[in-house]
């Protein structure tokens, strides 16, 4: 049965190396990875009534992020047998534990040395991951300071 992992994610490029050097930990094991992006809600009743994850995604994702996790996907295609993305919205640790428990979370891995760029309605969600009763294990990685998201692709090659 396959690991499934959690990485919280910013939509750049530079986020998706904790799950390049996840998959390098775990060696040849089989991984179904769920990639988080945490934001708050709009209080809008209207924009609440017509909200579609679908349309949000295409919104914020762009195309370069999905070129590398492509990449990605085509490197380690033996060990990642699928990679979703989902929204966080929730406040507290029991939406959260949630969450972990309607995707069947194992394990969560988070950045150690790198911190999410975060939007306008985005927040941090490592409070919440290091009060969550799933185990989290911290990645870090050598980073080369203020690289654009095209220059960051390259260091999923490494």
């Amino acid at each position: 049965m396959a690991k499934r992992i959690l990485i919280p994610v910013d939509f750049n490029v530079e986020s998706l190396i904790t799950l390049k050097k996840a998959i390098d930990g775990l060696g040849d094991e089989k991984i179904e990875a769920v990639l988080l992006y945490s934001e708050y809600l709009t209080d809008s009743i209207s924009e609440l009534l017509l909200y579609s994850p679908k349309e949000k995604k295409s919104k914020l994702i762009p195309d370069l992020f999905n070129e590398a996790l492509t990449i990605l996907k085509n490197r380690y295609e033996k060990n990642l047998i699928s990679v979703s993305i989902e929204f966080f919205h929730g406040y507290g640790k029991n939406a959260f534990n949630n969450l972990l428990e309607g995707n069947k979370i194992d394990i969560i891995y988070i950045p150690s040395d790198y911190n999410l760029k975060l939007t306008k309605n985005a927040f941090d969600p490592l409070p919440i991951i290091r009060k969550s009763q799933i185990p989290f294990q911290e990645i870090s990685w050598t980073r080369e300071l203020n690289l654009s998201n095209a220059e960051s692709l390259s260091n999923l090659f490494i």
